[in-house]
């Protein structure tokens, strides 16, 4: 091509390009603005989510005395005692009636098969941190008779952190295993719905629900992987029993249906669905907190009262004389 074809070809092709931009440069302007308002959306939501979460793991633990006393009351009165105990005696007489299964219509009587249901790891747990709550409690109250006790200064050892730890598995696992029960595991032909039954999969629920709301127990979203934990270690357990050659009550050689790991694909969908259930579990039960604390501080503040919600606060809080 000679030199003058290609100069008027550059020519024809650059005015051509000027055409084109002069056509469209409110389009592209508007999709270049719109795209750039996304991305600053979405970087201002990574940042705060960012935020939201270096303020959670830079929360401060919370004070000792929150696991011994009452969200109503900033002291632990009598009536807190009898009613901590009676938590434990009601665990514990859900612990026996589950071993010998009194209130079963048809009592299988194998006993050596009873730790191997998830149900009863709930049931143990339930009863370890009855105990140790009323223990905690015994304590505080034997504290508070001396004289200028302060109960600010009440350290968070071990015991109190097992406690705290064990509340909120317990919680969690209670409303799960009741969820998972009737919508996953219940079967008409090989259950019976009898006393023993409601007492295993609906009062656990309704007993930790009517605790979460008395107690001043802290739920913090960080700890998801606590009950989390407690669930894959019972996975796990589920497979060695397997490969042992476990059977259940009927004689069936998985202890679920839902655990049945002949089909290891789909029992592993379930255990990973479980899991985010799980997770999704604590996030409610979070909120649930979240609302009682709400509950309680307006309750205070409509009736003039010191309300116990800085729990996080390195302040003492009001503190009530105790009746000795």
């Amino acid at each position: 091509m000679p030199p003058e074809c290609e100069e008027i070809e550059i020519r024809d092709m650059l005015e051509k390009n000027d055409y084109i931009e002069r056509a469209v440069p409110k389009k592209s302007s508007k999709l270049c603005t719109l795209c750039g308002h996304r991305a600053m959306v979405s970087k201002l939501w990574c940042q705060e989510i960012g935020r939201r979460w270096r303020q959670a793991v830079r929360q401060k633990p919370p004070q000792a005395r929150v696991l011994s006393e009452p969200k109503c009351q900033s002291y632990v009165a009598i009536w807190y005692l009898y009613y901590r105990w009676i938590i434990f005696l009601v665990w514990a007489a859900f612990v026996v009636c589950s071993i010998f299964e009194f209130g079963s219509y048809k009592p299988l009587f194998q006993w050596e098969k009873w730790p191997i249901y998830l149900t009863n790891w709930d049931m143990v747990l339930g009863l370890i941190q009855a105990l140790v709550g009323g223990i905690l409690v015994s304590k505080r109250w034997r504290l508070q008779k001396i004289p200028g006790f302060d109960p600010c200064g009440l350290k968070l050892e071990s015991t109190e952190r097992v406690y705290w730890f064990l509340y909120v598995v317990t919680t969690n696992m209670a409303i799960g295993v009741t969820v998972c029960y009737w919508l996953a595991v219940y079967n008409p032909e090989l259950h019976q719905v009898d006393p023993l039954n409601i007492m295993m999969h609906v009062c656990n629920s309704v007993l930790m629900l009517i605790d979460l709301f008395v107690t001043s127990i802290p739920f913090r979203l960080r700890n998801f992987w606590w009950c989390l934990s407690i669930v894959l270690f019972y996975v796990i357990f589920s497979v060695i029993y397997y490969i042992a050659g476990g059977l259940d009550k009927h004689g069936v050689h998985y202890i679920y249906k839902v655990l049945d790991w002949k089909k290891p694909v789909r029992t592993s969908l379930v255990c990973i669905g479980g899991f985010t259930f799980v997770t999704v579990l604590h996030c409610v039960v979070c909120m649930l907190a979240n609302i009682r604390d709400r509950i309680y501080r307006k309750t205070a503040e409509k009736f003039n009262k010191p309300a116990q919600i800085n729990i996080m606060d390195d302040k003492p809080l009001p503190e009530k004389q105790a009746e000795v």
